[in-house]
């Protein structure tokens, strides 16, 4: 076998090297977008739960509160039995005036207090605070990393400029603290302030984010948690670091499923390029087959020998495939990082990707199935050929061309399953998303070949009208090879499945949440205390509002409060707002209930009304009541309507702001949605706004046009990787082409010598192989054009319902296919460039001596 690799193999590859490079190519994408996005995801996660265990420190627990933990709950708790220590903290993302240094991760803490909770390790002669009163005394006084402090220039006494909600604040450094436990946390971008300080900075009232509890030894953590939720009731949630932990890491899961299915279908296409690659070699090596076969070599060795060249294509391109993912990980890191940080309000540490080896096994594994799955067909049709058979030309160009219709009737038994389980459910989840896209992507490749040839057929005699020379060499050569054709084909079209799938479901999921937002945000400016969607900076006094509405030109004003509690499992919003002035602005879809059953059950009757996704995920809709927890216990709340809403991927509820603070009693307020006068200037009402609210609190103060480009902004970053992930799966089509075409001239080398020998000027030979690429890629569009609406038809309900609930009207993605029938033009000709100008250049002699 070793002598057949050395001589047989790599003589192949000698004389092809470079289709050897593109298949290997296609390996390559498919391993470094999976190995890239896995590292990526796992680096955030191990991150997210780095920074909540080093800051956790040696609690065992942790008291939250949707809303915050009232100080009175600290002395409830201090002195209970099992209870060693009890540490108030408030936690905040910060970003310095210099933005080179990155973001800052704010620990308010009861530093004379927490010595129980956290170890503390001070630069200094005295290996503790320069002056501990100082730090307490002064509510600039900040304690940074020795690290951090080193690259931003710091030394103790000296001062940083930081972005806070009330402006640029100058933090004084009144200590260092060195590298080790807690000072790990966020990537060692820690500051820590006093927790009270950390209150009036943060608009925190008299609250506090957590209280992290030390238990005794000998006290449980069973024992800990049943003794604090007896003492403080449930409202207050009790739960171990590693559980606050494991929430944000499913969140960052859900976030990344869909990236994980692109590298999927790049490893798939890679497969059908390997295919393909393989399916021509087996077709020119067929002499030296025979002549193996006539020498004594058995079936198995002539198949062993060609899946063992697929082994080393799958070894390398696996290797390379992780190195590559290794240098683009970095910026999958940063974009997942921004916007879990931007949407969801998780933070993690800076930290650098890191490759485990479990993924670097992982990739290379899937690198060589690829490779072992798309040379497995061509290998045994290689041991089957017989050495009478591999000397008589074109006999098995004559096998291969048999009756197709068995594999129409099972792709289309494939295919029509698939729809039917999307359609109608018997299972859900994971198990009903991997059913469809294996039934349906088996349908894809049965039917795909069938449907090609068809449409090439057609094609065919448009081609030799509008141009017949070139028109004549293109159909022979599209026709000629079929299973090459049908191949490239193929992988071309599960790459513009893909592209129309996830980018109808983007354009639907972008379209029905911009229809929403004009429904419903309707102010003429909304004015907010923080940039963070899910995280707020600083939180308003209810009492603000009859200050805004005393500002000329104001003509109303709404107070709107968000808290995100935990809801079997899931974190979902509560809002609450003024219902009836709101209704008569906003125009709400109803799937139950109406405006009137809002306005009385809502408004006057202490009723709510829900999302739709939360309905879908919870089964409460119209005449059932939903249980929420509130600072008083438990209350029943009655659903009075049921609307469509994309304020939370997990469920909204939403309420009047009176039965809000009855029952929570916080009137802190997010945003206040302003709407002015008739004919008043907005831009003049804002400058008055802000004039009032300066030196008092902050005010980020929008208007309508900006607040909703800040929302698209934030669903734009929320899709940027998908839009990467899309673009590989191009990439990947591309090589296909390319290879393709590069196989077709070798293929047809001393065609085209005869050809060129007879008069064929080389104009026409490059415009036959340019139409070959345009043939190719319009045949793919014609394919993909029904499998991406059903992909997208798809992701829109079913695979949407399951992560998000929500069930978006489907909108088939005109602008992608527009966009793609410009594009694909200039990209085939682009990839047929290589190719025609290695058929243009054949020296007749050589081309004629050829085989």
């Amino acid at each position: 076998m070793n002598f057949l690799l050395r001589t047989l193999s790599l003589s192949y590859v000698r004389r092809h090297l470079m289709k050897t490079l593109l298949t290997l190519l296609g390996v390559v994408v498919g391993v470094a977008t999976f190995s890239a996005i896995r590292s990526a995801q796992g680096t955030l996660v191990k991150g997210i739960r780095s920074t909540v265990d080093r800051v956790a420190g040696k609690a065992h627990l942790q008291i939250t509160m949707a809303g915050g933990v009232p100080e009175e709950a600290q002395e409830k708790v201090r002195t209970l039995p099992g209870i060693r220590a009890v540490s108030p903290v408030i936690e905040q993302i910060v970003v310095p005036e210099r933005g080179e240094l990155g973001s800052l991760m704010v620990i308010g803490i009861d530093l004379l207090g927490d010595r129980e909770m956290r170890e503390y390790g001070f630069e200094g002669d005295d290996a503790d605070l320069d002056d501990p009163l100082l730090f307490l005394a002064q509510p600039d006084s900040a304690i940074f990393t020795r690290d951090f402090a080193q690259r931003a220039g710091l030394k103790t006494g000296d001062t940083l400029p930081v972005r806070v909600s009330t402006g640029v604040k100058r933090v004084a450094a009144r200590g260092l603290l060195s590298a080790k436990g807690f000072a790990e946390a966020f990537g060692g971008n820690l500051m820590v302030v006093d927790v009270y300080a950390a209150q009036e900075l943060f608009g925190r009232g008299r609250r506090f984010d957590r209280i992290d509890v030390r238990l005794a030894e000998g006290t449980t953590v069973a024992q800990g948690t049943a003794t604090l939720q007896k003492v403080l009731g449930p409202a207050y949630g009790v739960e171990t670091p590693d559980r606050r932990s494991a929430q944000m890491e499913q969140t960052v899961n859900n976030f990344v499923v869909g990236f994980n299915v692109t590298s999927g279908f790049a490893l798939c296409i890679g497969t059908f390029l390997i295919f393909n690659a393989f399916n021509v070699a087996v077709n020119r090596r067929r002499r030296d087959i025979g002549t193996l076969r006539a020498l004594g070599a058995t079936p198995r060795q002539v198949q062993s020998l060609f899946l063992l060249e697929a082994l080393v294509i799958g070894l390398v391109g696996g290797a390379v495939g992780c190195l590559a993912g290794g240098a683009i990980s970095e910026g999958f890191l940063r974009m997942m990082g921004q916007t879990t940080e931007t949407v969801y309000g998780i933070a993690s540490s800076g930290s650098s990707v890191m490759f485990p080896p479990g993924i670097v096994l992982e990739s290379m594994l899937l690198g060589v199935v690829a490779s072992l799955v798309g040379a497995w067909n061509p290998a045994l049709a290689a041991s089957r050929i017989s050495p009478t058979e591999a000397f008589a030309k074109g006999a098995f160009q004559a096998k291969i061309a048999g009756s197709h219709g068995l594999r129409i009737a099972a792709g289309a038994v494939a295919f029509g399953c698939a729809i039917l389980i999307a359609l109608f459910p018997p299972f859900g989840g994971n198990p009903l998303i991997l059913s469809v896209m294996v039934l349906g992507g088996i349908g894809m490749v049965l039917l795909v070949g069938p449907f090609s040839r068809v449409l090439l057929r057609f094609f065919a005699p448009l081609l030799m009208g509008f141009s017949p020379v070139a028109g004549r060499l293109c159909s022979n050569a599209l026709l000629g090879a079929p299973r090459r054709t049908s191949g490239t084909v193929m992988a071309m079209a599960l790459s513009l499945t893909f592209v129309l799938g996830f980018g109808g479901y983007m354009g639907s999921m972008t379209e029905s949440m911009a229809k929403w937002m004009d429904d419903v945000l309707t102010s003429d400016l909304y004015v907010r205390a923080s940039a963070n969607w899910s995280r707020p900076d600083f939180l308003f006094p209810g009492t603000l509002r009859q200050e805004l509405q005393k500002v000329s030109g104001v003509r109303a004003v709404e107070s709107v409060r968000t808290i995100r509690p935990m809801y079997q499992g899931h974190q979902i919003v509560i809002s609450s707002f003024e219902v009836e002035p709101v209704l008569k602005r906003i125009e709400y879809e109803y799937f139950s209930g109406n405006e009137q059953s809002i306005l009385q059950g809502v408004g006057r009757q202490g009723m709510c009304f829900v999302s739709d996704n939360f309905q879908s995920r919870f089964n409460l809709g119209v005449g059932q009541e939903v249980e929420l927890i509130t600072p008083q216990g438990p209350v029943r709340f009655p659903i009075a309507a049921v609307v469509r809403d994309f304020g939370s991927d997990q469920g909204s509820i939403y309420m009047d702001r009176s039965t809000y603070l009855r029952h929570w009693q916080d009137d802190r307020v997010d945003i206040y949605d302003v709407s002015v006068v008739g004919g008043a200037d907005v831009g003049q009402v804002r400058n008055l706004i802000r004039a009032q609210l300066a030196g008092k609190m902050p005010a980020l103060i929008s208007t309508r046009q900006e607040f909703v480009a800040e929302i698209k902004k934030a669903i734009d970053a929320f899709h940027a990787l998908t839009r990467v992930t899309l673009f590989l799966a191009l990439a990947v089509a591309f090589l296909g082409i390319v290879t393709s075409l590069l196989i077709s001239v070798s293929e047809r080398t001393r065609e085209i010598g005869v050809l060129k020998a007879l008069g064929a000027i080389p104009s026409q030979i490059v415009r036959s192989v340019v139409a070959e690429a345009l043939v190719i890629s319009l045949v793919s569009v014609f394919v993909a054009i029904p499998a991406g609406n059903l992909f997208a038809a798809f992701m829109e309900g079913a695979v949407a319902r399951f992560f998000t609930g929500w069930s978006m009207p489907h909108l088939y993605p005109w602008n992608i296919l527009i966009q793609l029938f410009i594009a694909l033009p200039f990209v085939s000709a682009f990839a047929a460039w290589v190719p025609a100008r290695q058929a243009a250049r054949l020296k007749i002699t050589e081309a004629i001596e050829y085989e």
